[in-house]
């Protein structure tokens, strides 16, 4: 997480839905922010079984084998070298001229489901959670657009964005502004690397 001044904008804290869970590297970083539960979703297994283990022992922290999007049922990810951090469902962009050690091993098969259907099938209830991380390589902007119009009950996002094509078709930070501005969200933040990568937080414009 390249953003760390949190305490200036989260005034309540429920529960959060971390998108693209890889093994749960920021579950102490929940528990010390005083979120309440979490649930995480990983669409591969390799590393699903990893984030289990990670995050038996929390309360109120559940795993979900899957991943998020908004059009899509099941697609091919496609691991990459670097333990999987930059796993796609998206063929590589320019991310190859960034990060040219970086390639793909093979492809996996994975499940997807909205957020908004998640929630409609599942004993959770959305009021419990109003933090968003979305960390999925490229379909951010598809993450969220599966909430529907469940994105009301949110009252922040993180979120990486990208300012170039790293991954093939994926979506622009101008892209996410833009359809969060339409649900009152607005970008308090933003950290960027030289790679045209980074962060950017978003915040319900009558929490500021």
């Amino acid at each position: 997480m390249l953003f760390t001044e949190f305490e200036k904008y989260i005034k309540d804290r429920r529960g959060a839905l971390h998108v693209g869970a890889h093994v749960g590297k920021e579950r102490m970083w929940y528990i010390e922010q005083g979120f309440t539960k979490v649930i995480w979703f990983e669409p591969n297994e390799e590393l699903f079984s990893i984030l289990e283990y990670n995050i038996k022992c929390l309360v109120n922290h559940k795993a979900f084998n899957v991943g998020v999007h908004d059009t899509l049922k099941n697609a091919q990810l496609h691991i990459a070298s670097n333990k999987g951090q930059s796993s796609s469902i998206l063929e590589l962009g320019t991310h190859k001229i960034h990060h040219p050690k970086i390639h793909y091993l093979y492809n996996k098969n994975i499940d997807l489901i909205r957020m908004d259907t998640f929630f409609q099938n599942t004993s959770n209830k959305i009021d419990d959670f109003n933090f968003l991380n979305i960390d999925v390589q490229g379909v951010e902007l598809n993450v969220i657009k599966s909430f529907g119009y469940l994105i009301n009950k949110l009252d922040y996002i993180y979120t990486e964005v990208n300012e170039e094509h790293l991954y093939q078709e994926c979506c622009l930070i101008g892209e996410i502004d833009a359809y969060l501005k339409a649900f009152d969200f607005e970008r308090v933040a933003t950290h960027m690397t030289q790679y045209k990568w980074g962060d950017a937080f978003y915040v319900k414009k009558n929490l500021l």
